[in-house]
């Protein structure tokens, strides 16, 4: 596996929060890639919050061009879930975003982008899901089969056998919208989930904003330093080492870089009825035929040279 020699085509379906802006920023100012729109979907803040913010994160990092997509406004069967405990009340810590056009494309709904542009370019475009997979499972709703007409479907989400992050077994995209997660899983896709497993092995670490990324005194480190404020406060008030996980910047990295992760094929389906395991990540990892295990076969990246992605992370970013 290589970097991409040309322009990937790619679409972004998040829900910014503060590392969803990060995995913004990082595929934007990545030449691997080609944003052709980014899609937002209800998860860490409100659908409203959350499209807001990334008109302004694109307006913060010059790219206003590349179009935003409002989606899902809430899951397919659950109570809506928010993060903002972590990601603030605003989605973006303290960090204060320009002021955007919140009126733009306002008339195309994500999902009817999602399955057209997948629709008229079939095994041209990746799709990369950071947030819960709403957006995703009502596309494949309205015309089955339509993700597997992209070339890969790359997931932040769900955990193997780390813990969870939302519940003691549930990582939170997949708790927002389990029945989601479940449907995308079982979708036929080229899919490659990047589970908590692989996301807590990248850590950007207080030393890292404070001497790396703070003297750099620009508009997009001062954002960086600001809009992670909250969650390093928020891990020193539980006794934790004040770190800021890269979940969704690698998931960007998969897709730009995949030589500097690890995959390995797990049988694996998600939880949707069970009080104590909602949106849990069930793998069956028995040493039995294939024709035996519960759930289907996905990809799951599992291992990271991690100091090698932070520091693309940091050279492409600032």
């Amino acid at each position: 596996m290589e970097f991409f020699l040309t322009e990937q085509p790619v679409i972004l379906d998040t829900d910014p929060g503060v590392d969803d802006a990060l995995a913004m920023m990082l595929a934007v100012w990545s030449p691997e890639l080609d944003v052709m729109g980014i899609c937002t979907v209800s998860g860490n803040v409100p659908l409203d919050v959350g499209t807001r913010n990334a008109r302004g994160v694109l307006q913060l990092l010059g790219r206003a061009e590349i179009p935003v997509f409002a989606g899902a406004e809430r899951p397919l069967k659950r109570d809506p879930v928010f993060a903002t405990h972590v990601h603030g009340k605003g989605g973006m810590g303290q960090a204060v975003l320009p002021e955007c056009d919140v009126n733009r494309q306002r008339g195309t709904h994500a999902v009817d982008f999602l399955a057209q542009t997948l629709s008229d370019q079939p095994g041209e475009v990746v799709v990369i899901a950071i947030g819960p997979l709403t957006n995703l499972a009502l596309a494949e709703q309205r015309l089955p089969g339509v993700l597997q007409k992209a070339k890969q479907v790359i997931v932040m989400g769900g955990a193997i056998a780390e813990p969870g992050n939302a519940t003691p077994v549930a990582e939170f995209n997949f708790y927002a919208d389990p029945h989601a997660a479940r449907r995308v899983i079982h979708s036929g896709a080229e899919l490659v989930i990047a589970p908590l497993d692989a996301t807590h092995q990248v850590k950007l670490r207080e030393s890292d904003i404070e001497e790396r990324i703070a003297p750099l005194n620009t508009a997009r480190s001062q954002f960086v330093v600001d809009a992670t404020r909250d969650v390093r406060a928020l891990y020193r008030r539980i006794g934790r080492e004040p770190i800021v996980y890269l979940h969704d910047p690698l998931a960007v990295g998969a897709a730009i870089a995949p030589k500097l992760i690890a995959v390995e094929t797990a049988y694996v389906d998600v939880e949707t009825s069970g009080d104590l395991t909602l949106g849990q990540v069930v793998a069956d990892r028995r040493d039995a035929p294939s024709k035996g295990r519960l759930g289907t076969p996905v990809d799951c990246v599992m291992h990271v040279r991690s100091d090698a992605f932070l520091s693309l992370f940091l050279s492409r970013v600032f």
